[in-house]
């Protein structure tokens, strides 16, 4: 499974997407990182995105900066150079628990999908990074989506927030009735990702570096929240952004700037990448 292509001097580089290629605040990537993505590639480096977004949650502009790869919805989906080479989704019976779990407990989110995010409803004020998502797909019509949990077809993970009303201790100890199915990660106190089991950054990364027979010790994984904890675990170097919880720069091996003060620009020269 070895790629001819790849010397032994080529590294892979592993980007987070939400603050950390990608700007929430400005609703952008900026510049610099675009730029240091490119010249990472000319010098015969593959940059993948290892994100929790599900494929079908990408901006026009994060699509046309070329990455190498994708690891979509925590490891669960990757595409590789435009062809898939790993994919699971979640059992139908299992959604429709997730579902109750939710229901029973007053818990919002999203089904997330390769072609579809499937919102429970449209409440932006229920949380903030619940409301974030549901204007993202607002400004981004092309980005296939449904107001509803009616139809949710095949999702890859759910990523749910608790709010007004909720029941989040009463909804953690629910998890435990799929949890011969499922994972979940904890990013706060009021934001949850369920994930198939045995899958997360860290099993995608290991992955596609067996996949392209690069050793994970020429691995550099950028990002800023406890669910990439397992990307940096797996990865030959983790490196934080300025604006990373303190959870991932205990653990990373280096702590760049903030991702809208060049910090993935200046973490590729502080390594010799670029």
């Amino acid at each position: 499974m070895g790629n001819d292509n790849m010397s032994e001097n080529n590294k892979l580089i592993f980007l987070d997407v939400d603050a950390t290629l990608y700007s929430k605040e400005q609703r952008l990537v900026p510049e610099s990182t675009i730029k240091a993505v490119h010249e990472a590639q000319e010098n015969g480096h593959k940059v993948l995105i290892n994100t929790g977004r599900p494929l079908v949650y990408f901006e026009k502009e994060i699509l046309d900066i070329g990455c190498d790869g994708y690891l979509c919805s925590n490891g669960v989906h990757i595409l590789l150079d435009g062809e898939t080479i790993y994919h699971k989704t979640v059992p139908e019976t299992v959604v429709e628990q997730i579902k109750r779990i939710c229901e029973e407990n007053n818990i919002y989110g999203t089904f997330e999908g390769e072609k579809c995010s499937y919102f429970r409803d449209h409440n932006v004020d229920f949380h903030p990074h619940y409301g974030f998502m549901i204007t993202a797909f607002d400004l981004a019509p092309y980005m296939a989506h449904e107001f509803t949990w009616d139809h949710v077809e095949n999702p890859d993970k759910a990523i749910v927030f608790t709010g007004p009303g909720s029941n989040t201790s009463g909804f953690v100890d629910a998890l435990d009735s799929i949890s011969d199915a499922m994972d979940y990660i904890r990013i706060d106190d009021t934001q949850y990702e369920i994930l198939l089991k045995d899958h997360d950054k860290g099993t995608g990364l290991t992955y596609v570096a067996d996949h392209l027979n690069i050793s994970t010790d020429d691995c550099y994984a950028f990002g800023d929240s406890n669910n990439d904890i397992s990307m940096f675990k797996a990865a030959g170097h983790g490196i934080a952004m300025g604006n990373a919880c303190d959870e991932l720069k205990e653990i990373a091996e280096y702590v760049t700037d903030s991702v809208n003060d060049d910090g993935i620009y200046h973490a590729f020269k502080h390594y010799h990448l670029i």
